[in-house]
């Protein structure tokens, strides 16, 4: 594991789709740049093995008094465990760090499970919401997608189109920035993470728009915003990170039009898959679940939910790890929620 030359992170994206995973949002590098505003400092990695070099993003963040804490968001982007093992025996990388947290999109399978236990890795709590998620295969004529979906939700699509609802991409300006945050607020209150500041999503959408890898779409019903998604895009790729509805107009479905012309705007645009991001397990799927009605609606779009592993810890120093589950990561979760309202 050795830092990215400077050619290597001007292409660091192209290195990304050459992965095993071919890329994820989360490594590449907007992210990065975005998170650096928020005090991590992005680790652009490169791991020279067999075949095609491997790029992972790690964020790192000071502890005062224990060194670093390695991250790679929703990485690194390996197809199977003996490829992380691999990754992970070259500890020399990892300069300053008690702790490098790890969450590669493998399939949450028992064998997986063994697999990173093997390796010596701990399983920690999940850093992101999107441990299961629901894919939709755009690489099939739009009469194939649109049939693939759910009998109701294709009647609901119908019913947006009949009543009016108009779907359009549009720029990350200030008023439809801050149209945007006000739609996803009741969701958040609904659910169990909190909204963050209107700031760190404009700061987050205009950067990965001004890359060209996002993209904001409004839905309006007579001069009216009804729905927006913000939706980032890497290779053939495609996630659906943000989005938010009018409660008060649930009747137009616009949220089911609103996807569906999200997918066939990025279908002509050559995006072969669409991450719609973030469901409960199945073990956490029960109708008390505060996401129990965002699994539904995510479903009528498509059957195939997938489960990863989570985020898992190598650690590398004993003592300083030990300090930081005990009382360091407390400490930081508490004061980040008192002063910005942030998990």
């Amino acid at each position: 594991m050795r830092p990215a030359t400077p050619a290597e992170i001007d292409g660091w994206d192209d290195l990304l789709r050459a992965n095993p995973d071919g890329g994820d949002m989360l490594q590449t590098r907007v992210w990065g740049e975005f998170k650096r505003r928020g005090g991590w400092r992005p680790a652009y990695q490169v791991s020279d093995g067999p075949g095609p070099p491997l790029a992972v993003l790690f964020l790192r963040r000071h502890v005062p008094g224990l060194g670093h804490l390695w991250y790679a968001p929703k990485g690194p982007g390996v197809a199977a465990a003996d490829q992380l093992a691999a990754l992970l025996a070259e500890r020399d990388g990892f300069a300053g760090a008690f702790c490098v947290q790890v969450e590669p999109e493998l399939p949450d399978t028992d064998l997986n499970r063994s697999a990173l236990l093997a390796i010596g890795l701990r399983k920690s709590a999940d850093v992101q919401i999107s441990r299961a998620t629901v894919i939709v295969d755009l690489a099939r004529d739009e009469a194939a997608i649109l049939a693939s979906f759910r009998r109701t939700m294709r009647y609901d699509i119908r019913m947006g189109i009949r009543l009016g609802v108009t779907v359009e991409a549009a720029a990350c300006s200030a008023a439809n920035v801050a149209t945007m945050h006000a739609l996803m607020a009741p969701a958040f209150h609904r659910g169990p993470f909190p909204l963050r500041p209107l700031a760190y999503y404009a700061g987050c959408w205009r950067l990965f728009e001004a890359s060209g890898q996002g993209q904001l779409f409004l839905a309006r019903q007579g001069g009216e915003v009804v729905a927006g998604a913000f939706v980032t895009q890497l290779g053939e790729k495609a996630w659906y990170k943000d989005g938010g509805s009018a409660v008060h107009r649930r009747e137009l479905q616009a949220p089911h039009l609103l996807q569906w012309e999200v997918m066939r705007w990025l279908r002509r645009r050559g995006m072969r898959t669409y991450d719609l991001s973030g469901v409960p397990r199945a073990g956490d799927a029960g109708a008390s679940s505060p996401l129990q009605g965002l699994k539904q609606f995510k479903t009528g779009f498509s059957s195939d939910v997938r489960e990863f592993v989570g985020t898992w810890d190598l650690v590398l120093d004993e003592r300083r790890y030990g300090l930081w589950k005990r009382i360091g990561e407390p400490v930081v979760r508490r004061a980040r929620w008192r002063l910005h309202h942030d998990l």
